[in-house]
């Protein structure tokens, strides 16, 4: 994650500092299903409240602009400002560039692109937008390179014809130039909003007409001080922000195919709840790599950097509501700068009913899948004991220097482990395919809620308060002095994590833990299977970094021996370190392992190879498994680099 992340959550704590706000307005619900509704979409000429200024169409990528005839799209486009609304007319617009097909409405994303491999493509681009030249790219054929850019002048066309190129996910943008991000030379003021997908499709392959395609953008004040900030910011997903943001319902077991682009300035880790989806491909503005069907691999977070594309398919093989939403968590916080949102009430702040629409917000879409048409009903199983653990929570006075830190205490039978409260959490190690269940107490002074990430369990126990459902029933909060019981059976062995589902900083307090699944009558065995689990404690909010490894700022030697095979499981449960990266070094040489999991889920054989321990990237809301096998004694260093390519954390591996 660069700096404008960082930025972004020093600014969004003083702005937002309550984490629980209110708009004016009801969100309307479909009773039937608990789903909160999106706000209505803009579909023609309005003009909005910039006396004479179109208002921007959101664009749900669903139609292909321009004609295509004998093999050539035709397609003309033109720019010009409108008023985009991200929270629908509950908040004020905010007058930005965008495209349009010539004489239609302005949308926003841009019209969508879309033609079979060794199509034509036949386009007029004409800037209406005064000022400096527009900086036009991606109208060129694929793969292909950036700096193949045109300028057009205010008023003036740019026509081309070119072939497509080969299949893929990618995007078309602009920009005036005047105003760009000081580590990636991208828009992030009134031109940012102009972009659009350029999808190619291969040839012989009927898409799928179900298929959706999701683009990320970003707005950001930073002229309202006179230097760099962040405190005006919008975030958005084909248009809008959560609690606006499309509402996708599903049949149960039916594949769902998604591409998603970052046209945004920052980093995304994107993450699906309750479910692994297979990435097909990956790539950007100018190349995807589409993998063959040994290559491709399961996933609950993938990071997309600037002008990143994924495309990855997925199955809800089980009922209820989920969410797929950024893991940076100043992309999740409620709040807004274009509407009025009081504080939420007491009352107001534990009613479930509320908090899922009005306790978080930015870059979130929810999700409910319904039950399949020709689900027969079964007679329920015999019910199997489950093992039983309670999970207590608790504060820890002056943890954090003056501040207050929350910690879990783990007890099974008449065990326990430190009844002060550890931060991190002590790792909860189940078996595949063994029920279980999990007690929590909450002795906080406020509320919270625990969210299993990555694991594959009902909607109710996933952790969204508010939105998680077991038919009408909403999951709910964990109220201060009450507990809740999560009943699970995990259907794989993997390396996975608990943590807090509150958007305010309880992730910064110590509200995390490795979740560790084992195959059935394996023994976890934590001499040779090590947890590196990186985090960031309170003060992380106010000062760039404050790394922890495993809790901690200072880290101790590990002992290991050469001949032994070592499971490393890396968890990264930072607020926004989203690029860290880690290396294994001799004498600063990087040493061999072999990668073999990631997100809980084994990687496919042909993946899975022995290669440099140097610079694998860990982002927010991702785990991966290393097999680490040392051949000689000494001093290897475990190094962690942050986005300034800096070592920012050393750990000394003793082999003797």
């Amino acid at each position: 994650m660069k700096q404008l992340t960082f930025l972004t959550g020093c600014c969004l704590f003083l702005f937002f500092l309550n984490a629980f706000i209110l708009n004016n307005n009801t969100i309307s619900t479909f009773q039937k299903q608990n789903i909160i509704a999106c706000g209505p979409l803009t579909t023609g000429n309005i003009t909005g409240k910039f006396d004479g200024t179109q208002e921007i169409a959101i664009n749900d990528n669903r139609k292909t602009a321009g004609e295509l005839r004998n093999g050539v799209l035709f397609l003309k486009l033109e720019t010009r400002i409108g008023n985009w609304y991200p929270e629908t007319h509950e908040g004020d617009p905010l007058q930005v560039c965008a495209f349009a097909e010539t004489g239609k409405t302005l949308q926003l994303p841009g019209p969508l692109i879309r033609v079979p491999e060794g199509a034509i493509i036949n386009a007029e681009i004409h800037n209406s937008i005064p000022g400096p030249p527009l900086v036009l790219h991606g109208f060129y054929s694929r793969p292909g390179n950036e700096k193949d850019s045109v300028k057009i002048a205010f008023n003036e066309t740019y026509k081309v014809q070119f072939k497509a190129g080969k299949a893929g996910t990618y995007m078309y943008w602009a920009s005036d130039g005047s105003v760009r991000t000081p580590f990636n030379n991208l828009p992030f003021l009134n031109d940012s909003q102009l972009f659009g997908a350029f999808i190619v499709d291969a040839p012989n392959i009927i898409a799928d007409p179900q298929e959706r395609i999701f683009i990320i953008g970003l707005w950001n004040d930073t002229t309202k001080t006179g230097e760099y900030t962040n405190d005006r910011e919008e975030l958005a997903i084909n248009g809008l922000t959560w609690p606006f943001t499309e509402r996708l319902i599903y049949p149960k077991d039916v594949p769902v195919h998604w591409r998603v682009i970052n046209a945004s300035n920052q980093d995304h880790p994107m993450h699906l709840h309750g479910f692994f989806y297979t990435v097909n491909s990956r790539g950007n503005e100018e190349a995807d790599t589409i993998y063959k069907e040994q290559d491709r691999y399961l996933s609950v977070t993938e990071l997309l950097k600037p002008h990143q594309t994924i495309a990855f398919t997925w199955t809800p093989d089980r009922e209820g509501n989920w969410l797929f939403h950024c893991h940076t968590l100043f992309h999740l916080m409620a709040g807004s700068f274009l509407r009025k949102m009081p504080e939420m009430t007491d009352q107001e702040m534990t009613d479930i009913n509320t908090h899922a629409a009005k306790g978080m917000g930015g870059l979130i879409m929810g999700i409910s899948i319904l039950p399949s048409i020709n689900e027969v009903k079964k007679a329920p199983d015999e019910k199997i004991a489950e093992r039983e653990l309670t999970m207590i929570i608790k504060e820890k006075k002056n943890y954090y220097d003056t501040l207050n830190g929350y910690g879990f205490v783990l007890r099974e039978g008449n065990a326990s482990t430190d009844t002060s409260g550890s931060i991190p959490g002590p790792s909860i190690i189940l078996e595949r395919d063994k029920p279980v269940a999990i007690k929590i107490i909450n002795h906080l002074h406020e509320p919270t809620t625990i969210h299993w990430h990555g694991l594959e369990i009902e909607s109710y126990y996933d952790g969204v308060s508010g939105w998680g459902n077991r038919g009408k029933e909403l999951a709910p909060m964990i109220m201060p002095g009450d507990s809740f019981v999560v009943h699970m059976t995990p259907p794989r062995a993997g390396t996975f994590y608990y943590h807090t589902h509150m958007h305010n900083f309880q992730v910064f307090e110590g509200l995390y833990g490795a979740f560790i699944v084992t195959e059935p009558n394996e023994k976890y065995n934590s001499t040779t299977d090590k947890v590196f689990l990186f985090s960031q404690d309170i003060t992380a909010v106010f000062t760039e970094g404050h790394l922890l490894l495993n809790g901690k700022s200072r880290t101790d030697t590990m002992t290991l021996h050469p001949g032994k095979n070592y499971r490393f499981r890396f968890i990264n449960t930072t607020g926004y370190l989203t690029d860290l990266n880690v290396s294994i070094l001799l004498n600063d040489v990087p040493v061999n392992w072999r990668a073999f999991a990631k997100d809980g889920a084994y990687l496919p054989t042909d993946l899975q190879i022995i290669k440099p321990a140097k610079d694998e990237c860990i982002t927010v809301g991702q785990t991966r498994d290393f097999e680490f096998d040392p051949e000689k004694k000494g001093d290897y260093v475990f190094a962690v680099k942050d986005f300034t390519d800096s070592i920012v954390l050393r750990k000394v591996l003793r082999v003797q």
